[in-house]
C-alpha cells in the first residue's frame, strides 16, 4: 500500500473520529448541563415553595400584632372617654385569648411615650421622647411624616431588653396626634422564627436591608457563601433581605455530574474510535479492492473504472486514449534463479520507475505478475503515442542491484489507441497485448 496515501487516509479517518468524539462529547455535556440545571431549578423551586410557607407564618405573627393595634385604635375611637382601668381590662381580656409574643403596647403623643400596657416592668419607658433614642428616632419620625405604619427591629428597648416594634400613626381630625405601638419580645419572636424554619426544613438568615451582608439579626450569615438564594421581602413598610438554603444544605451535584461527564467522555471516545476504525477499515478494503498490494499501483479491477472516467472527456475533446501494455523480459528466469523475494523487489523498483515518468495525466496499473499497463488520456495523434512509448522505454529500463545480484532489467511494450485500434477497452487491450508479445518474440529471436 502506498505509504503516503495510507498516512493521509489514517490522518483523515483519525480527524473524523476526533471531530465526532468532540461533537458527541459536546452534545453529551450540553445534555448533562440541562439535567444539572433542571435538577437545580427543581430543588430551588421546592425551596422557594417552602419559603413561601415560612414567610406566611412569620408574617402572620406581625399581622396579628398590627390587627390588634388597629382593633385597639378602633375601640378607643368608639369609646373616647374610656378609663385607664377599663382599657387595661380590655387589653388583658384581648391578649389572654391567644398565645401571644406581645411584650407591651404603648401610646405615644407626638414622639413621647405617655402610656404603657402592662405598666409593670415598663415604667421606665413612660415620659421618654423616642427621638432621643438613636435606634428608634428615624422610625418614629418616618411614621410621623408619612402617616404610615412600620415594623422594625430588633431594637434595644427603653425599659430594657430587645424587641420588634410595630407602629401605627394616630390621626385625629386629619392631623397627626401620635402613635400606638406594639412590642414583640425579640427572643420569643426569633425562637418562633426558628421553629417555623425547622418545620419547613430551611436554613434562613434575615437582614435588615441596611445591614445586608454585614450582620443578620437571625441565622447564619455564611449561608450566602453556600449559594444561598437571596430574596427581598417587604414587612409592613420595611424591607428584609432573606437568604435561604435547605436545612441539610443543597444536594451534592458535583460528584454525580463528574461521573456523568467522565462517562460522556468515555462514550464519546468509544464512538469516535469506532468511527475511525470503520472509516479506516473501509478505506483499506476499498484500497485493497482497487490497488495492487505489492506495488501500490491500481489493479485490473480499477482499470475499467478509470477508463470509463476518461472516455467521455477524450471523445468530447476529440483526443485518443493511449494504452501501453508493458512486460518485463525474462521475469520468470529472475524468480527461478534468485527467488520470489528478489522478483518482488524488481517489481517494486520497476513500479517506482513507472511512477517517476513525467507523462501528464497517466494512470498506472499492475495487471498481474510482471504485466503493467499505462493509460494516457489526451493523446493527440500516433506520433504523440510514439513519443510516449520512447519516454517509457528510456525511463523504465534500469540496472537492478541487490546484494551480489547485478542485472539489467528490460521491458517489452505493446501500444494501442482508442478509438483507432478498437471501440472498447477489451479490443484495444487485445491489440496492445498482441503487439507486446510480437515485440517479445522478436527480442528473443535476435
Amino acid at each position: 500500500m502506498n505509504i503516503k496515501i495510507k498516512k493521509q487516509e489514517f490522518i483523515y479517518s483519525l480527524c473524523i473520529g476526533i471531530l465526532t468524539c468532540i461533537v458527541v462529547g459536546t452534545l453529551f455535556f450540553l445534555g448533562i448541563d440541562i439535567i444539572e440545571n433542571r435538577d437545580k431549578n427543581r430543588e430551588r423551586l421546592e425551596v422557594l415553595e417552602r419559603f413561601l410557607r415560612f414567610q406566611s407564618e412569620t408574617h402572620a405573627t406581625i399581622s396579628d400584632s398590627i390587627n390588634l393595634l388597629e382593633g385597639y385604635m378602633a375601640y378607643i375611637k368608639t369609646n373616647p372617654n374610656i378609663s385607664e382601668e377599663d382599657t387595661n381590662r380590655y387589653l388583658e381580656q384581648l391578649l389572654s385569648k391567644k398565645a401571644t409574643l406581645i411584650r407591651n403596647i404603648a401610646i405615644i403623643k407626638e414622639t413621647t411615650i405617655i402610656w404603657n400596657y402592662p405598666i409593670q416592668d415598663n415604667e421606665k419607658a413612660i415620659g421618654v421622647d423616642l427621638t432621643t433614642m438613636p435606634r428608634q428616632k428615624d422610625e418614629v419620625l418616618k411614621v410621623k411624616e408619612s402617616l404610615k405604619g412600620m415594623f422594625t427591629g430588633p431594637i434595644d428597648l427603653v425599659q430594657g431588653g430587645v424587641g420588634f416594634i410595630a407602629r401605627l400613626p394616630i390621626v385625629i381630625e386629619g392631623k397627626y396626634w401620635g402613635q400606638i405601638s406594639v412590642v414583640l419580645d425579640a427572643d420569643k419572636y426569633l425562637k418562633h422564627i426558628d421553629k417555623i424554619a425547622k418545620e419547613v426544613n430551611l436554613n434562613v438568615a434575615i437582614y435588615n436591608k441596611e445591614d445586608f451582608l454585614l450582620s443578620p439579626f437571625y441565622g447564619d450569615g455564611e449561608i450566602i457563601n453556600r449559594e444561598g438564594v437571596t430574596l427581598e421581602i417587604e414587612v409592613f413598610n420595611n424591607v428584609w433581605e432573606v437568604v435561604i438554603e435547605p436545612l441539610d444544605g443543597w444536594e451534592e451535584y458535583e460528584s454525580k455530574i463528574l461521573i456523568l461527564k467522565v462517562l460522556a467522555i468515555l462514550v464519546s471516545a468509544i464512538i469516535g474510535f469506532f468511527l475511525y476504525i470503520i472509516l479506516y477499515t473501509r478505506y483499506q478494503l476499498n484500497y485493497q479492492a482497487m490497488n495492487d498490494q505489492l506495488t501500490g499501483l491500481y489493479n485490473r479491477h480499477a482499470l475499467e473504472y478509470y477508463y470509463q472516467s476518461v472516455l467521455k472527456k477524450a471523445e468530447a475533446n476529440n483526443k485518443l486514449i493511449g494504452i501501453f501494455l508493458i512486460d518485463i523480459n525474462d521475469f520468470k528466469k529472475i524468480n527461478d534463479n534468485y527467488g520470489h523475494k528478489v522478483g518482488d523487489l524488481v517489481l517494486i523498483e520497476f513500479s517506482k520507475r513507472l511512477k517517476a515518468i513525467g507523462i501528464k495525466e497517466k494512470r498506472l496499473f499492475r495487471l498481474g505478475g510482471d504485466e503493467f499497463l499505462i493509460l494516457v488520456p489526451g493523446i493527440k495523434d500516433l506520433k504523440d503515442m510514439e513519443n510516449v512509448d520512447r519516454i517509457i522505454r528510456e525511463e523504465s529500463t534500469f540496472r537492478f542491484n541487490y546484494e551480489n545480484i547485478d542485472m539489467e532489467v528490460f521491458l517489452s511494450i505493446g501500444l494501442a489507441a482508442y478509438p483507432i485500434d478498437g471501440d472498447t477497452l477489451e479490443r484495444v487491450m487485445n491489440i496492445a497485448d498482441t503487439r507486446m508479445y510480437e515485440e517479445k518474440r522478436l527480442t528473443k529471436s535476435i
